[in-house]
């Protein structure tokens, strides 16, 4: 898919997402999973820069989320999410700058783009590493009117199902406004909405596929 047509904007619009296949092929795909392996690398070895892990100071933030008494050798296990990886490995900077970015939203919000981030979510084995229920806003002065001006991206990399935590979306939650909760706050999400409505974010067949959505409720 190179970009939208007419009907999906409108489902995007209504519903508040869109799942895009086949945006990137199987070498692009590869070329991250490449990132990926060289990232739980350098964290399974131990050898992540201390600024890293505070996300102070520096853009890059890797984010392992273990217990106290959990011993070293099982951090990658761990890992929650790394903020401006494109900053670590070059596939991610390769990505992050592909026309088909460009392509795929100038029919929602045209081209001329600033990415306000750039991140990785693991859900690695045995990490019972989740994301609980959050609204998916930026309550600042640039992003006013995020349903017509912000749109996030998610790229499915390895299989995504709801038996290994795919991703959850309320249809039309991005028409509520900033609810004003606080993020990842256990219960506030569902003071507001009726998450039941949820649909997943299971591709078919498992393959990967790319998610745009704005600023909606998700889990």
């Amino acid at each position: 898919m190179d970009r939208l047509d007419d009907e999906q904007v409108r489902h995007f619009r209504d519903q508040g997402y869109f799942v895009a296949r086949g945006v990137f092929d199987s070498g692009e795909i590869s070329r991250l999973r490449e990132g990926y392996d060289y990232i739980t690398s350098v964290v399974e070895k131990g050898d992540i820069d201390p600024q890293y892990q505070t996300g102070k100071g520096c853009e890059v933030h890797i984010h392992v989320q273990a217990p106290s008494d959990a011993p070293d050798s099982e951090s990658t296990k761990y890992l929650r999410k790394v903020q401006w990886p494109a900053m670590i490995h070059p596939a991610f900077e390769e990505i992050r700058n592909s026309s088909k970015f460009v392509d795929l939203v100038r029919p929602l919000i045209g081209d001329t783009l600033k990415q306000y981030i750039n991140q990785i979510n693991f859900k690695m084995p045995g990490g019972e590493i989740s994301f609980p229920w959050h609204q998916d806003i930026r309550p600042t002065p640039a992003f006013r009117d995020q349903h017509l001006n912000y749109v996030q991206t998610v790229i499915v990399v390895d299989a995504a199902t709801v038996d290994n935590g795919c991703l959850h979306i309320v249809p039309e939650s991005h028409k509520l406004g900033n609810l004003q909760v606080q993020r990842y706050a256990s219960g506030q999400i569902e003071d507001h909405v009726d998450v039941g409505t949820a649909v997943r974010g299971e591709p078919r067949g498992c393959r990967p596929v790319h998610v745009l959505h704005g600023a909606r409720i998700e889990t």
